[in-house]
């Protein structure tokens, strides 16, 4: 029984990603066909092609799908009976499985863009750089994830308080500086301590996160049924 407990997280958290996904998915096969074609055919407008727009607006997806299934589900999710440390541990599986699910689409993109700017014209980069740019949202993505995540959780503890709308202003503007400068800093294809310095500030960025929502998370109140 603890084990069928114990599992039920899991199994919570990878159905949260599939059901994201199931809901996205034709957004995300349009994507990947015609951004990279449109790349080839505007070449000459768009040097750098257009995936890595498209890399940085799916980032807001995330964020924005992570935080929109919580807000909108956590009082049910707690109503069935889930506790509040299950919806963490299955919302930490489910921004692992984005992450890795998401960062493998956005290096299959770029690599369908140098693929087809090569055919078209020169690409702007080598084949290893371009699958570079994909793998470096490893290590952004959990940071869009895990905001969305956490402004989701507190507007759930707060509930409307104006402090809390005028905290998450200031708190989202800042954080949203410091996502742009890791994810357009030129430091991750630097060799040696430069990628290092980058990779370790992200995931320094990112553990704050997590450990914020978890508290965040622990701390909202179960409220009696109507």
């Amino acid at each position: 029984m603890n084990s069928r407990l114990t599992n039920r997280r899991y199994r919570f958290g990878r159905r949260l990603f599939t059901g994201a996904v199931t809901w996205l998915r034709w957004w995300l096969i349009a994507g990947i066909v015609l951004v990279p074609a449109l790349s080839a055919v505007f070449a000459e407008v768009f040097e750098l092609g257009l995936w890595s727009i498209t890399a940085a607006v799916l980032q807001w997806f995330a964020a924005g799908t992570a935080g929109l299934m919580l807000f909108a589900n956590l009082p049910v999710w707690i109503s069935r009976g889930c506790t509040r440390r299950e919806i963490t541990v299955a919302y930490a599986v489910f921004g692992a499985l984005t992450t890795v699910g998401l960062s493998a689409y956005l290096m299959t993109g770029f690599a369908a863009e140098h693929a087809l700017l090569a055919l078209a014209a020169e690409p702007p980069t080598g084949l290893g750089e371009a699958l570079g740019s994909g793998a470096r949202y490893l290590a952004i993505t959990p940071i869009y994830f895990f905001a969305g995540t956490l402004i989701a959780a507190l507007a759930t503890r707060f509930s409307g308080d104006n402090r809390f709308t005028a905290a998450v202003l200031f708190g989202a503007g800042a954080l949203y500086a410091a996502v742009l400068y890791l994810e357009f800093n030129d430091a991750w294809f630097e060799p040696g301590g430069s990628t290092a310095v980058w990779t370790a500030a992200a995931l320094a960025l990112t553990a704050v996160l997590i450990a914020a929502t978890a508290a965040a998370l622990r701390s909202v109140p179960i409220r009696a049924k109507a």
